[in-house]
């Protein structure tokens, strides 16, 4: 693999061991598509299959399975000028800036608690458009964990951020 694998092997023998209330994995693999398109669609194939092999895991543990929220965001999004480097493989510039899609990333929850096939800032659904950005998902996770109103009031945040549960 690409490392994001064995993070994610090391990630699933830490919760084995110690079940933490709060485990984040950094899987920087994926930021691959600044010179080549094909090698960064094969790094999201590579996550895409950590991130289930990692709910698997967590699904199939008795105290985590049923019990556990997991959200999986990229940690920035792209900016604004374009790369003109293109993939030496098929010719595709690279996805990473250059649109007015360029700020936009995506958010993926699922667990308990998780209402489904919620749908925000999305293509389909233009009403919520600039709605959310990767700084609310700390107050998500203090949303989770109770900790909300402490973090809120602690005034660290960016302005305009929340959890994504008051944002559906």
């Amino acid at each position: 693999g690409n490392g994001d694998t064995a993070t994610v092997g090391y990630a699933c023998e830490v919760m084995k061991e110690f079940k933490p209330k709060l485990t984040v994995v950094n899987m920087s693999a994926v930021d691959g598509c600044h010179a080549g398109f094909t090698s960064y669609l094969k790094a999201l194939h590579r996550a895409d299959h950590a991130v289930g092999h990692l709910w698997n895991f967590i699904q199939s543990d008795p105290i985590m399975g049923g019990n556990t929220i997991l959200i999986a965001a990229p940690e920035c999004g792209r900016d604004s000028i374009p790369n003109l480097i293109k993939d030496p493989q098929n010719d595709f510039l690279g996805y990473d800036h250059s649109d007015a899609n360029a700020l936009d990333v995506f958010c993926l929850m699922a667990g308990p608690n998780v209402p489904s096939n919620t749908s925000i800032d999305s293509a389909n659904n233009p009403a919520f458009s600039g709605q959310w950005r990767t700084a609310d998902i700390v107050p998500t996770i203090a949303d989770i964990l109770g900790l909300k109103p402490d973090v809120m009031g602690a005034g660290m945040l960016m302005a305009g951020a929340g959890s994504l549960f008051d944002k559906k």
